[in-house]
């Protein structure tokens, strides 16, 4: 099964006192500016892919991130931040293909609030998912459903309203570094 997550003018994080934190958060520049590729998996294969011909709706370029079978595949960013603080905006389309019981794939895009060490502390997860998917919100993980799959999509989130609202095992004055993981996921083959 695979997973797909295609990205467009992805991540724009940015601090009331500090403007735009990500480095080439808008993906005008190659991937492998400021962004990390990883891919674990002994089976199936990843792509990272940049480009301008990806359907987005507005001119610029765009990555994308896919994997086939087991494992995941992802483009991060960790950034210090001043504080919770913080708007977090992008337009994304996600799809995912086939699935079942034994192997479910989900795309997402993943905001993981850590500490001033890099501990994690909880994550928010924009996803996209099958009906097998065993994912599931808690105190420090508040799972977002995708509900526009394959159509480009613009979505924001306000850091503390999020950690105030949907996840109260997070104290926010903690979260002083913020990954923001493209990511691709399978959980079998």
């Amino acid at each position: 099964m695979k997973a797909m997550l295609a990205f467009f003018f992805a991540a724009i994080m940015t601090a009331a006192a500090s403007g735009e934190l990500l480095v080439n958060g808008d993906f005008e520049q190659p991937i492998e500016t400021g962004w990390t590729q990883t891919s674990l998996g002994s089976v199936g294969e990843s792509r990272f892919e940049w480009t301008d011909t990806m359907g987005q709706p507005v001119p610029g370029h765009a990555a994308r991130v896919w994997r086939y079978l087991a494992n995941y595949a992802s483009l991060s960013q960790t950034v210090d931040v001043p504080g919770p603080d913080l708007s977090f905006r992008m337009d994304g389309r996600l799809s995912i293909g086939g699935g079942s019981s034994t192997c479910w794939p989900v795309a997402a895009v993943i905001l993981r609030y850590l500490d001033a060490a890099g501990t994690s502390l909880g994550n928010s997860c924009i996803y996209l998912h099958n009906q097998y998917s065993t994912w599931v919100s808690n105190d420090t993980q508040h799972l977002i459903d995708i509900t526009s799959p394959g159509v480009w999509t613009g979505y924001a989130l306000e850091v503390r309203s999020e950690l105030a609202n949907y996840l109260p095992g997070i104290n926010p004055d903690a979260v002083r570094k913020v990954k923001v993981d493209l990511f691709a996921f399978d959980n079998g083959t």
